[in-house]
This record gives structure tokens, sequence and C-alpha cells, in this order.
């Protein structure tokens, strides 16, 4: 690490691997960033607020494009850069965007998560504003698609396109099979648990589903707005896009959860050991990135994800953590009755609510 330190100026990240020295003006203190072999930022903030200025900073000026993805999946403008092929998933990001109050949600995350996010919204807006300066330096995939990197909002921090979410197509697909099967032969050949006769799930379907309105693509948007993003070749025409064909892969389904500690009087270093498999699937560029993150009350390293603030997966001087993600019943699919007199209505609690209707961008 010697090798790497660098001297610093008054309200400037150091970041040493590049021998420089930047001004950015919404730092309240000196930050300093050493690179380390590996390329992993090790940022060194006196306050929270520069602590998490700087892993924006960083992680654009290490994934710019992979961020501007994220950003234009988050905000329905995917088909500005990739075409009509991608209007689908625009129209389903608008809408299921959230629309509820923004400074509640951002606090469900941390007591101070709408500061750290908007921290770390503003570190990857000032290095955004760096790139469009000079654009000739910007990675080629911008030249490849003649675009540059637009700003991000905390909203995007919290975009549900990406969102550990998981059941809605079991739910509808169960309910198509009790449409067909009925719901006890339903219950029968499948397993709903906790497994035992107090549990049984009640599998009728509502009176109001005796159509076949199951059988449509409710989907469709829904589907659109969470698929993977891929590069498709164009036209059938063989490009430089062709290499991003695979950036994102499909997770397969029930791989089972895979965490353990070893305790360290089984180990040859004497230190505990945790194997901790997230369960999130591989991919270029990788979904995870590297950070430690280090000022009052924060010191931790690992592995977390770099258009999110913080670390997902590491440890700190205290102990180690880990996450996995599974298939729960976490999403419902509700079916509205209209007001055959006035469509723009629906039933809620027994009486007609007029459907809001949003105009516009969304």
């Amino acid at each position: 690490m010697k090798n790497f330190i660098k001297t610093l100026l008054i309200s400037a990240i150091s970041i040493s691997a590049f021998a420089q020295t930047i001004n950015i003006k919404i730092l309240q203190q000196p930050v300093e960033v050493y690179k380390d072999k590996w390329g992993v930022s090790h940022i060194y903030a006196q306050n929270e607020h520069d602590l998490f200025v700087t892993q924006g900073y960083v992680a654009a000026s290490d994934r710019l494009f992979q961020l501007e993805m994220w950003r234009r999946q988050a905000t329905g403008t995917v088909a500005e850069l990739l075409g009509e092929r991608e209007l689908q998933r625009d129209i389903g990001t608008r809408l299921f965007k959230f629309r509820g109050n923004l400074t509640a949600e951002l606090q469900h995350y941390h007591p101070r998560s709408k500061q750290i996010i908007e921290a770390f919204v503003a570190g990857i807006n000032a290095y955004i504003a760096e790139a469009r300066q000079k654009p000739e330096d910007l990675p080629f995939e911008f030249k490849l698609l003649n675009t540059l990197p637009d700003f991000w909002t905390a909203e995007v921090v919290i975009s549900r396109h990406q969102g550990l979410l998981s059941n809605i197509e079991d739910e509808i697909n169960n309910a198509r099979l009790v449409k067909i099967l009925g719901a006890d032969k339903m219950r029968e050949l499948s397993w709903f648990h906790p497994k035992n006769s107090d549990n049984e799930p009640n599998l009728e379907l509502d009176k109001m589903l005796d159509n076949d309105v199951l059988f449509e693509h409710i989907l469709e948007y829904y589907e659109a707005f969470r698929a993977p993003l891929k590069f498709p070749k164009p036209d059938n025409k063989v490009g430089l896009l062709d290499d991003f064909q695979d950036w994102y892969k499909d997770e397969k389904d029930n791989v089972g959860s895979n965490n353990w500690i070893v305790s360290g009087k089984l180990t040859e270093s004497g230190y505990p050991m945790l194997a901790n498999d997230p369960h999130r699937a591989q991919s270029t560029p990788s979904l995870r990135y590297w950070v430690h993150l280090h000022a009052p009350n924060w010191n931790v390293i690992g592995g977390g994800e770099p258009t999110l603030p913080g670390v997902s997966i590491g440890h700190n001087e205290y102990g180690a953590w880990g996450l996995t993600i599974f298939e729960t019943d976490n999403e419902d699919l509700y079916v509205y009755e209209t007001n055959p007199k006035n469509p723009n209505q629906y039933k809620y609690k027994g009486v007609w609510e007029t459907i809001k209707v949003i105009i516009g961008y969304g």
C-alpha cells in the first residue's frame, strides 16, 4: 500500500493509483482513496457525508457504463438507446415506478439513509459532470452507442427493476392450475408449507375469475421491465454490440441455500470462516463491487453493488456477514373489479374508487 499513497489538497479526493488530486466542491473535508493492486478502492474520509460522496464518485469512475444502463432501466429510457424492442420494458418501468413519499421510503433502509443515498448520488453526478466535459475520454461503449452518461437521482438508487422479487409468476400459474385442475387436485399435487392439516391453503378462486382472464398475458409489462437487459444483434447484423449479448444471465430456480460458518477451532488460521453464496447471477460487468469504507463510525470492507451505497457482504473489525436470496411468497396479484358504468373506477373495500390517471413521462 505504501507505493500508492499520495498527498491530497483541501476539499479534494486524492486517488493514489492514478497519481492525481481531484477537486470536488461538495466535499466538506479532504478524502483519501487508495487503489490497491486488485483495483479495490480504500476510502478514508473524515465524515459520513464525504465517505458516501466518494463511494459514488469512485464507483462511477470504475463502472460508468454499467451505471448508465442501470439508470436507464430505472427511469424507463432504455428504448432511447436500444430502440423499439425495449419499449415494453420502458412502459413497464414507468407503470411500476414508486410514487409514494420519497423521504419516508428512503428512511426505511438506515436511520440516515436519505442523507447517505443523496451523498452517494451527488458523488456519482460529480463524476458524470466531469466525464461529460470530455466525451473523448468516455469508455468506448458510449462512443459506440453515440451517447453520454446522464445524471442520477435518489429514485434511481431505489428502483424496483432489480428488486429481489420472485413469485408473481408462481401466483398466476397456481391460479391457472386451480382453474384447470380444481383446488383439491392442485393442493394434492403441490407442496405448500408448512405442511400440516391446520395450515392447508385456501386455493379457491374468486368467483369474479370465472372467465378466461387468467390465461391472458396479464404480466406482459411486469415481465418486460424485470427482464435481464441484453444487447441482441442489431437487425441480424454482426457488430460490436454482440460482445454484450450475455451481460446478464438468468438465475436458476431452486438452487438451495449455501451459508455456513466454521469455528476457529477447526481452521488452520485459528479464526472462524464464513462462507456465503448470495445466489446472484455471474455476469459481465460483475454485479459485485468491492470497496473499503472508513470514516468515523464506519470501517467495513466487502462486496456491494456499484449502484448502491454501503457494503452488502463483508466484514468490519468485529464480525462478518453475508446474505442469500431464495424464493419466498413476497408478491401478490390482484384483479380489480371495474365499474361497468364507468371503466375509470374500481372497487376497493366495497366502494367505487376513481383510478388516478398520470399523463406524460410518468
